[in-house]
C-alpha cells in the first residue's frame, strides 16, 4: 500500500493496489485495468465490450493523449493529475437515467472526498465555483454502454487566463491537493448504489428512477435562470436558443421558455447562463 499523501506527491502516478482494495465488494470496479498512458480509455473499454467483457470493469489511466469530449470536443489533459476513468456498463434502463446518475455520483464523490459544493450544468457537466471540473461522455454499441469521466483534481488551470475561466481544479478551489484515489473509490461506489437501484426489476427499479430523476433535477444549478444554448453541427455552432430554463421533464430533457412566448424541450447542446 502506497502511503504518500496528495499534499507530498500530488503528481505521482495513480496507487493501483488502493484504488482496487477501496473498490472490493462493490459490483461495479470488479476489475481495473491501469494504464500510464492511453489513448482513449473509452475506446478500449468499447473495445472490451465487444469483446464480452462483464459489466462494471473499470479502465483507467495517468495521461489520456486523444480523449474527447461532447460534442466532438477534445479534452485538456493534465497528466497525472487528472481521475480519468471509463466504466464498462449494461444498462437495462432508458439511457438517459446513466448520464444522470453519472453525474450525481461525480457532484457526491466531490461533495464526500473535498468538502466543495457541486452542481450540475444540464446535462451532466459537473461545476464547482461555477466552473467547470469534471466532463462525462457516454457511449453506446450493441447493448453495452461506456461512461467516460474526466474530473480536474489536482494541478492548476490558472497560466491558461481563457481556459481558467471557465475551468478549474478541485486543487484550486480547496487550495491543497486531493486524493485521486479517494475520489475514485467514492466516485465508483456513489455510482454502484445508484446503478443497482436502476438496475432493480419491476416496481424496484421504477422507485429507482424517480429517486435519480429527483435528485438529478434538485443539483441543476441553471433552473429558473435566462440561457443561451448552443448545438454543435459539423463542427459549427448554430444559432443560439435564447429563454428561461423552467425546468426538465420526466425524460431529462430540458424545458426552455424561448424569448418569443413559446416553450421548447431541448435534448442536447451546450448551455450558457445569461444572469
Amino acid at each position: 500500500m502506497d502511503e504518500r499523501t496528495p499534499q507530498d506527491r500530488p503528481d505521482a502516478p495513480l496507487a493501483v493496489d488502493a484504488v482496487r482494495a477501496g473498490l472490493a465488494g462493490l459490483r461495479l470496479g470488479w476489475r481495473v485495468t491501469y494504464f500510464p498512458e492511453i489513448g482513449s480509455t473509452n475506446t478500449y473499454a468499447m473495445g472490451l465490450a465487444r469483446q464480452g467483457e462483464a459489466e462494471g470493469a473499470l479502465v483507467t489511466t495517468d495521461h489520456q493523449s486523444a480523449g474527447r469530449g461532447r460534442m466532438g470536443r477534445v479534452w485538456q489533459a493534465l497528466p497525472n493529475q487528472q481521475v480519468i476513468l471509463s466504466l464498462l456498463l449494461r444498462p437495462r434502463f432508458p439511457p438517459q437515467f446513466l448520464m444522470m446518475v453519472s453525474a450525481l455520483a461525480v457532484v457526491e464523490a466531490i461533495e464526500q472526498t473535498t468538502g466543495l459544493p457541486a452542481a450540475l450544468k444540464w446535462p451532466n457537466d459537473v461545476l464547482v465555483n461555477e466552473r467547470k471540473v469534471c466532463g462525462i461522455l457516454i457511449e453506446t454499441s450493441e447493448g453495452a454502454a461506456v461512461v467516460g469521466m474526466g474530473l480536474n483534481a489536482n494541478g492548476s488551470l490558472a497560466d491558461d487566463p481563457e481556459l481558467g475561466a471557465r475551468a478549474i481544479t478541485l486543487a484550486d478551489a480547496l487550495g491543497q491537493p486531493v486524493s485521486r484515489e479517494a475520489l475514485i473509490v467514492a466516485l465508483l461506489t456513489r455510482f454502484d448504489g445508484y446503478y443497482g437501484a436502476l438496475q432493480a426489476p419491476g416496481t424496484d427499479g421504477m422507485f429507482g428512477r424517480q429517486m435519480v430523476r429527483d435528485a438529478w433535477r434538485a443539483r441543476l444549478g441553471m433552473l429558473g435562470r435566462r440561457v443561451a444554448i448552443r448545438q454543435r453541427a459539423g463542427g459549427q455552432d448554430g444559432e443560439p436558443l435564447v429563454g428561461l430554463a423552467e425546468g426538465v421533464d420526466a425524460d431529462g430533457a430540458l424545458i426552455v421558455l424561448r424569448d418569443d412566448g413559446k416553450r421548447t424541450l431541448v435534448t442536447w447542446g451546450d448551455v450558457e447562463a445569461l444572469g
